[in-house]
């Protein structure tokens, strides 16, 4: 099984994308809560599936948060 090869890029207010790098296609996203310094986090899972990680203290957690749901996604064989 190979892993597919994702980066992070860095959008307007403090957005983030998480993309295959293959594809140039969008699989999470993290970014603040409207006025607050909490981070959302989502994978995003289809054409309108979008599921929801949490909400992180920090940038940090939540980019680790979607890195750690497609790593284990990747060594699960149950889709």
């Amino acid at each position: 099984m190979t892993m597919t090869p994702r980066l992070w890029m860095d959008a307007d207010h403090d957005t983030y994308y998480f993309y295959n790098q293959e594809d140039g296609l969008i699989v999470a996203q993290i970014h603040k809560m409207a006025h607050t310094k909490i981070w959302l986090a989502k994978i995003i899972r289809g054409h309108s599936d979008e599921h929801y990680l949490g909400q992180f203290i920090g940038h940090d957690h939540a980019r680790r948060a979607v890195e750690n749901y497609w790593a284990i996604q990747e060594r699960t064989l149950i889709e």
